[in-house]
C-alpha cells in the first residue's frame, strides 16, 4: 500500500488522540464519508491501524456503533518516518489489547472535546490550536523526558509531608493574531467520582481541584511547561455538578473563588461552536476561551 498524504493524516489523527471513531475521523477529515470508510478499512487491513477489541463488548447492548481505531505498530513507524511526534511508545498492539471498555469510552470522550475544538479553530482566522505534543516538545527537559509529562505534582502548604498529584486528560493552547497564547489543562468529568468526601480523599473532585490550585499557587505551570499563564477547564456531566464544583472551589480558596478554573456542563457545550460557548469561572463569571 502506497500511503497518500490523506492516509498519513488519518493515521496522525489516531496517533494524536490514542483512539478515534470513524465518525470523529470523518469530522476531522472533512471529505467523503464513504471514501473515508474505505480508506480506514484499507489502513486496517494493511496493518497501519488497529481495532481495539474492547469496543465489541458494548455492541450487543447498544447495537452497531461507529468503529473505533487505534494506532498499530506499522502506523507508528510510518508516522515517525515522516517526522510526526507521538505520545508514548512501546508495543502498540499490546496497549490496544489492554485498553478496557471504560478506558476506551473515556478516551473517546476526550477526543470528542478535542475534535470539536479543532473544528472550531479551523473556522477562525484569528485563532490557532496548539496541540499537546507541540507544547511538550517545547517544555523544559525534565518534562520532555518524563514518562507522564502531564502529571501535576505538588506538596500542599498544609500537608507538607504528603505529595499530591493528578493527571489531566489533556493539554492545549490557543494562539491569537496578536501573538499571545492561552494555555489550558482540561478534565472530562463523567460523574463517576464524588465531588466531596469527609476529607480531601484522593478519590474526590475536591482533591483534584485542590491539587491543581496548590500547584498553580506554587507556579507549577512555569516549572513544568515553561508558560506563565495557564487555566484548568472542566467539562462536567450536568449543571448541578458544575454548581457543586463551584462550591468546592469556594471552600478550597477560602470563599474567594479563582479564575484559574473554567467549568461548563456537557449540554451547554453541545449547543454550538466551542469557542463561542460561555464557561463559568471559579469566581462565577461568564468567560469564553478566547477572552
Amino acid at each position: 500500500m502506497q500511503l497518500t498524504d490523506r492516509d498519513l493524516q488519518l493515521i496522525a489523527y489516531v496517533g494524536r488522540h490514542r483512539f478515534l471513531s470513524s465518525a470523529q475521523l470523518a469530522a476531522l477529515d472533512g471529505g467523503s464519508s464513504q471514501n473515508l470508510l474505505r480508506l480506514l478499512r484499507a489502513l486496517y487491513d494493511h496493518g497501519y491501524l488497529d481495532r481495539p477489541k474492547a469496543q465489541l463488548a458494548a455492541m450487543p447492548i447498544e447495537g452497531p456503533q461507529a468503529m473505533v481505531y487505534g494506532l498499530a505498530p506499522k502506523g507508528a513507524r510510518a508516522l515517525r518516518e515522516y517526522g510526526h511526534r507521538l505520545n508514548g511508545g512501546g508495543d502498540w498492539t499490546e496497549k490496544n489489547k489492554r485498553a478496557g471498555a471504560t478506558f476506551l469510552e473515556h478516551t473517546l470522550a476526550v477526543a470528542d472535546f478535542m475534535t470539536a475544538l479543532e473544528l472550531s479553530c479551523r473556522g477562525r482566522s484569528d485563532v490557532d490550536l496548539i496541540h499537546e505534543q507541540e507544547i511538550i516538545a517545547a517544555a523544559p527537559e525534565e518534562t520532555r523526558r518524563a514518562r507522564e509529562p502531564l502529571r501535576w505534582v505538588v506538596r500542599p502548604e498544609q500537608h507538607r509531608n504528603e505529595t499530591w498529584s493528578v493527571i489531566p486528560d489533556g493539554l492545549f493552547a490557543l494562539s491569537f493574531a496578536d501573538e499571545t497564547s492561552s494555555y489550558f489543562l482540561f478534565e472530562i468529568d463523567r460523574g463517576t467520582i464524588p465531588i466531596v468526601r469527609n476529607s480531601l480523599d484522593h478519590r474526590s473532585i475536591a482533591r483534584k481541584l485542590a491539587t491543581y490550585y496548590e500547584g498553580w499557587r506554587a507556579n507549577r505551570h512555569v516549572e513544568q511547561f515553561g508558560v506563565k499563564q495557564m487555566r484548568v477547564l472542566i467539562v462536567s456531566e450536568s449543571a448541578e455538578r458544575v454548581s457543586n464544583m463551584l462550591s468546592a472551589i469556594d471552600h478550597i480558596t477560602g470563599g474567594k473563588g479563582s479564575n484559574f478554573f473554567l467549568l461548563i456542563d456537557k449540554p451547554s457545550l453541545a449547543t454550538g461552536d466551542l469557542l463561542q460557548a460561555e464557561w463559568t469561572s471559579g469566581k462565577r463569571a461568564a468567560v469564553k476561551l478566547t477572552d
